[in-house]
């Protein structure tokens, strides 16, 4: 009797303050770029019918107050572009439905400029490293252009600081080809580009063209005269070796590490040597350096010794309530994402805290409990404790920012979805909140005097919620929220109370319905 009579205060306490919201699966713009004199389309799917759709369009401008779309599955409205776009900068279009917050629905950046708005791309734009190049005047030159995403599609390439009778690129494939003339020989920088969409990016390559070795001439045959018989020669003795020295191509003035480096990188240069200073044992021999000894080989790392993991893990607090940690991970990403690459040996989150993890039951006649969900004729467990903004609040501030809903939305984080009997109570209370607060907030934009009314309202239940920042466990939070809850009764009913009973003590109403004064 007595969780029911919490639940109950707790509901009329937070009538227009916390809802829970369903998800937008996807949302698109009918058209990349369009004029600030046009029209767009917002559409898109949500993953249940008969929920509230909210765009909320922001930017450099004045917050203008989000849109609401009926949605059965599919939503779609005609927004004016002038309505929203007034000023050069960067806007973001959130596209979210009554199960989530602006940050977790789907959001569509714009960049507006000179009367012309275009849709940002989701992903960057790079192009792949390519390195300078060398090649022989009168040989080919070709090698292709890409990007590091290779999901992104219609790219195109082009070239800039091109020389007469220079490169080409193929403006769709990325293929580039050269075939230099004699007259050429030279060094050329030039710039690779690629454009999508609004991005571009460019890398800066050198091109060597390298001159045509002059050809050998072939001596001509001489002629061989007659045989003269000789006495045969005494055995001459064998020539002393000479010694090679440097290497004819080798020049003083320069480090002669730099031909190493070139020949271990460069192919083209690599078989040039070989070819020409075939006489020479190595690189290292022709440029006068000692060869370096090969490295050993390198030792396998020994295999790891397996350890029996720590349970629960080391950020654990036993202090506290572990299915905090558990609460946290399923509605915190940023927690998410820094438990799964910091405690990876884990199988899950449950077996970091030591609990076990919850497994669903299938009920009989496909029918499911409290907390799952019937999927393919299996009951899973779902997640329905998050939520996000108010729309009555929303709309009586003009904006998701304002410091009242921001407050609003800390207290329902920080302190009521932490706790058991705070998510309890909002998993019934959302459900009755959104089956009027869209009407009530239309209502607010479209009477100037009721949304007054609203706002002189909720004054004092704002007021009085600012103590439950100041809840941080369980029993805090339900002594807080009774101290909360029983000064809101003296506000709204005990108050207006005393005074009606005071008011008739003095004013007496006659039979012919007129007051008289007693």
């Amino acid at each position: 009797m007595r969780t029911i009579l919490i639940f109950s205060i707790f509901s009329l306490m937070l009538l227009m303050v916390i809802p829970v919201y369903a998800g937008v699966q996807t949302a698109t713009l009918d058209k990349d770029t369009f004029s600030d004199t046009g029209s767009f389309v917002i559409s898109g799917t949500a993953d249940a019918e008969d929920e509230i759709i909210i765009a909320l369009i922001l930017g450099p401008g004045k917050d203008k107050p989000p849109l609401t779309i009926n949605n059965d599955g599919t939503f779609s409205r005609t927004v004016q572009a002038s309505t929203y776009f007034n000023k050069v900068g960067d806007y973001t279009i959130a596209v979210y439905s009554s199960g989530q917050t602006a940050e977790d629905g789907v959001v569509i950046k714009i960049k507006y400029e000179n009367g012309n708005a275009a849709v940002i791309p989701d992903y960057d734009l790079v192009l792949n490293s390519i390195g300078d190049k060398q090649v022989t005047a009168t040989e080919t030159l070709t090698f292709t252009a890409s990007v590091t995403d290779s999901t992104i599609k219609n790219e195109k390439y082009s070239l800039n600081r091109v020389p007469n009778n220079g490169p080409t690129i193929n403006p769709d494939t990325g293929v580039f080809s050269w075939t230099p003339n004699d007259s050429q020989v030279g060094r050329y920088t030039l710039d690779i580009e690629v454009a999508s969409g609004i991005l571009k990016h460019k890398i800066e390559i050198t091109i060597v063209v390298l001159a045509k070795p002059a050809p050998t001439p072939t001596p001509a045959p001489a002629a061989t005269p007659p045989a003269t018989p000789a006495p045969a020669p005494a055995p001459a003795p064998a020539p002393a070796p000479q010694e090679l020295g440097l290497a004819s191509f080798v020049d003083g003035t320069k480090d002669v590490q730099s031909y190493v480096d070139r020949y271990n990188t460069e192919d083209t240069y690599r078989e040039w040597f070989d070819a020409n200073f075939s006489q020479y044992d190595s690189i290292y021999q022709a440029v006068g350096l000692e060869e370096p000894a090969p490295a050993p080989e390198p030792v396998p790392p020994a295999a790891p010794v397996p350890t029996t993991l720590p349970v629960p893990a080391l950020f654990v607090d036993e202090t506290k309530d572990v299915q905090s940690y558990v609460d946290k991970y399923n509605s915190d990403d940023e927690y998410k994402d820094w438990f799964d690459a910091n405690y990876a040996q884990y199988d899950s989150i449950y077996h970091a805290v030591g609990l076990e993890e919850p497994q669903a039951v299938e009920e009989e006649f496909g029918e499911c409990g409290k907390g799952t969900d019937l999927v393919d004729g299996v009951c899973v467990i779902v997640d329905n404790s998050k939520g996000g903004g108010c729309l009555i609040a929303t709309a009586t501030y003009d904006s998701e920012m304002a410091p009242q809903i921001q407050q609003l939305r800390e207290i329902r984080d920080n302190q009521l979805m932490s706790t058991k009997s705070g998510t309890s109570f909002m998993a019934g209370f959302n459900q009755f909140y959104y089956s009027f607060s869209p009407y009530v907030a239309d209502m607010e934009r479209q009477n100037p005097l009721f949304k007054e009314i609203i706002k002189m309202g909720i004054t004092p239940l704002l007021s009085t919620l600012s103590i439950m920042s100041y809840a941080e466990t369980e029993s805090e939070v339900l002594g807080y929220g009774i101290g909360v809850i029983l000064m809101n009764l003296g506000i709204y009913v005990a108050t207006p109370a005393i005074i009606i009973f005071k008011t008739r003590k003095y004013v007496k109403i006659s039979r012919n319905g007129k007051p008289q004064l007693i």
